[in-house]
């Protein structure tokens, strides 16, 4: 099995031209650096971080006081975020990680944020760039759950979800779970109903993160 820092890809530091790695090899630079650290993850999202970079941060960098983290947290990835190692991963960054969500992987965004202290906001697909970043600027005020709203997978739709994108089969997952069938499947179809298409089209329009 490959070492989480291998597995979860690199992260480099996007405030200066340098940019400084900060995980998995951590640069010296970094520690000595006195602007605040903002990356995204994961690495190949090329035009998330330009739209990170010259939306969000343009317009909210004078109101940030805490370096972030940016996930791209879309159908593309999600394989990356059915089980809690990619959390752990960007929690050893000590910075504060952002959700960015598409449309499908809302009601999972929504989970990690309900089970997670360590998320510390989610941007919703429908959020315009001047709400996402008044949203930005005022989690560093008021409580995280003031910025929660939508659908959230269950316990189990979750472990649903988790199992059928790892492979396993239903019948497995129950015997597993020490359920009965006939709930597996309900709460798929409730998982699927959720996020608005099926678990086998959503694993199509997924693929594994790209080292």
């Amino acid at each position: 099995m490959m070492s989480l820092n291998n597995d979860c890809g690199r992260i480099n530091c996007m405030s200066c031209p340098s940019n400084c790695e900060v995980k998995p090899n951590t640069s010296l630079r970094v520690s000595f650096c006195q602007n605040y650290c903002f990356c995204t993850w994961p690495e190949a999202s090329g035009y998330f971080s330009l739209g990170v970079m010259e939306g969000l941060l343009k317009q909210s960098y004078n109101y940030l006081y805490l370096g972030c983290i940016f996930v791209d947290f879309s159908i593309s990835y999600l394989r990356c975020f059915t089980d809690k190692r990619w959390i752990d991963y960007l929690r050893e960054t000590k910075l504060k990680i952002v959700i960015v969500c598409d449309k499908y992987l809302k009601p999972l965004a929504n989970y990690w944020f309900k089970h997670s202290k360590d998320i510390f906001l989610i941007i919703y697909q429908q959020d315009k760039l001047s709400i996402a970043c008044e949203k930005l600027k005022k989690r560093f005020i008021y409580q995280r759950d003031a910025f929660f709203r939508g659908e959230v997978l269950s316990t189990l739709e979750f472990s649903v979800l988790s199992a059928l994108i790892a492979g396993e089969g239903c019948n497995q997952l129950a015997s597993e779970l020490n359920v009965d069938i006939r709930t597996v499947y309900a709460a798929k179809r409730r998982a699927e109903k959720k996020m608005g298409a099926d678990i086998n089209t959503l694993f199509r329009f997924s693929h594994a993160l790209q080292m």
